[in-house]
């Protein structure tokens, strides 16, 4: 064989041939909650005149929802796009109860809905003599009174929050929850209703929550009566420790 023949032969044998390779297309991440929420549920009503339904009352009840599942999940794990819109200013400073987990139901009520020079305000009264919070191995602890109020307030993005965004966005990691306390919840028949897609991002709006009070304290607490007649006397609270979890009823309106 000829000294070109053996070179066109080397030259043949060490190519390499790009091999076509296909991968399957990605599956879309589909939001899940938090074990230490899911066997709960909200059910939601409205003064007449708020509909739960359009935008305003689908991002008060979403955003709402969200804070819940901070509390106890941590931010990273509330609903597509909340921690991103949510003001720095109360991300920062969300307290996370990692080591306990709910059963029952909020009762969510939305008292009123504002117009503000930069967006708008919802006041929501809550209720939550209906859940129980897990404290240890077989125990639950149901605080009776008759109802809070808190606002959650909408205000157009602005440079301004975009900065203090950008400030803090080197926070450090939240802490990894323990399973502890999710290993013999009971298997409730309802659970956990939740959004899939992001309903924040798109809207240009930063999320904020504060203590509404004044006239609309005492509105959420007649609201919390009407549902709650035997509730303990007002203002007041009465904390229940029981082997018996609270039943967890369907959601409404649910996603």
């Amino acid at each position: 064989m000829s000294a070109l023949a053996i070179a066109a032969t080397a030259c043949t044998t060490n190519e390499i041939t790009p091999v076509e390779t296909s991968r399957p297309p990605a599956t879309p991440t589909i939001y899940q909650p938090p074990g230490q929420v899911r066997n709960s549920t909200f059910v939601w009503s409205a003064e007449p005149g708020i509909d739960l339904a359009d935008q305003r009352g689908i991002l008060t009840r979403a955003a709402y929802e969200s804070m819940i599942i901070a509390h106890y999940g941590g931010l990273d794990t509330t609903y597509p796009g909340f921690a991103g819109a949510l003001v720095p200013s109360y991300a920062r400073k969300v307290p996370t109860a990692l080591e306990t987990s709910l059963v029952g139901t909020f009762r969510a009520h939305i008292l009123q809905v504002l117009d503000t020079a930069a967006g708008f305000k919802a006041t929501v009264c809550t209720q939550w003599s209906k859940v129980g919070i897990r404290v240890r191995d077989g125990d639950y602890r149901i605080n009776q009174f008759s109802g809070q109020e808190e606002f959650v307030e909408f205000t157009r993005d602005t440079e301004e929050h975009r900065l203090e965004g950008q400030l803090h966005r080197h926070d450090p990691e939240p802490p990894t929850p323990s399973d502890q306390y999710l290993t013999s919840l009971p298997t409730t028949e309802h659970q956990w209703s939740a959004p899939t897609e992001d309903l924040f991002t798109d809207t240009g709006l930063r999320i904020d929550f504060g203590g509404d009070l004044g006239e609309t304290m005492y509105r959420c607490e007649a609201w919390g009566r009407s549902i709650e007649p035997s509730l303990p006397p007002y203002r007041s609270s009465e904390t229940i420790i029981s082997p018996t979890p609270p039943e967890t009823l369907p959601a409404y309106p649910g996603w």
